[in-house]
């Protein structure tokens, strides 16, 4: 049977309705849907289920709550943090961590601190102990022999970390001095200092005897932290004697134990200025949007 005209204009509607209808589903179905704070939208077989919570959040005036990870340069400053917050009354969720290994004190606000109260642990400060390049410079060199005229530069260079420094300038001055020498013999003296002798050539035939008298140990006087309290740290001074030349080198005691105390200091001032208690020993792990990053790349993994 042959439509009519009429029964073509017919069939032509109700396509349209029927187009119109699969838009208006299609828009319903695609449609951002929220679900507490977050917003997604649901796209066909084929495409992406997208979280465009971030998105929605830019465009707000003001975000929902607070996150993100303040790094400051002194406990002052973490000081000054963690009294807003008290005064905020935000701090029953937070603890404060330190992390000797990492040298770092990080305040978490919104940590799991309440048992029945689950936090995000994504807003922190951060303070992170930064040893000084004085100090770096002597834990650089430490045990590490040097010759005559190689350690009297660095005892010169670095003079300003040396409060009883006479002694020490005076043998870097008379290594300078004294080059084309050859070391013969090693005394230790009732002091406990030693005395290296020496011949120096003053020409092919002849020479001249002489002595140098070098301290047995040495303080190094120095900031460990930047911004930090300095510090003496006892050293021996040591040598070595080989075929007429003389190497030095020097022993700290114990810097490690140095670090130590340094970093303790900072952790009993935050302790008994922030509020805080107890301070936990250890690092505060990863927050919530390091773990949904981690969970979003084992997804993309597989």
């Amino acid at each position: 049977m042959t439509p009519t005209p009429q029964d073509g204009n017919d069939n032509t509607a109700s396509t349209l309705q029927i187009a119109a209808v699969l838009t208006e589903l299609t828009a319903a179905a695609i449609a951002p849907v929220q679900v507490g704070n977050n917003h997604f939208v649901i796209l066909p077989p084929g495409y992406e289920h997208k979280d465009i919570t971030d998105l929605v959040a830019k465009t707000k005036d003001t975000p929902a709550r607070k996150s993100g990870t303040t790094v400051v340069h002194d406990v002052p400053s973490l000081l000054l943090l963690c009294a807003d917050r008290a005064q905020e009354h935000a701090d029953a969720q937070g603890y404060i961590y330190a992390d000797l290994t990492g040298r770092a004190i990080t305040a978490v606000w919104n940590d799991q601190r309440q048992a029945h109260t689950p936090g995000w642990r994504d807003h922190r400060a951060v303070f992170k102990a930064e040893l000084t390049p004085e100090f770096k410079r002597w834990i650089e060199n430490d045990r590490k022999q040097m010759s005559q005229e190689t350690f009297a530069e660095f005892i010169e260079d670095n003079a300003v970390d040396l409060p009883e420094a006479t002694l020490l300038l005076e043998v870097a001055g008379t290594l300078q001095a004294k080059t084309d020498v050859q070391f013969r013999s090693a005394r230790r003296l009732d002091n406990g200092q030693v005395q290296l002798g020496y011949t120096e050539t003053i020409n092919t035939t002849a020479g001249a005897e002489g002595a140098l008298t070098v301290p047995k140990e040495f303080k190094v006087g120095v900031r460990i932290f930047k911004n930090g309290s300095g510090y003496l740290i006892n050293a021996r001074l040591k040598y070595r004697l080989l075929q007429g030349a003389v190497k030095f080198f020097y022993e700290l005691d114990r810097p490690e134990r140095a670090v130590e105390l340094a970093f303790e200091g900072y952790v009993k001032e935050v302790r008994e200025k922030s509020g805080y208690t107890p301070i936990l020993a250890g690092a505060s792990g990863p927050h919530h949007e390091q773990n949904v990053s981690d969970r979003t790349r084992r997804a993309r993994a597989h």
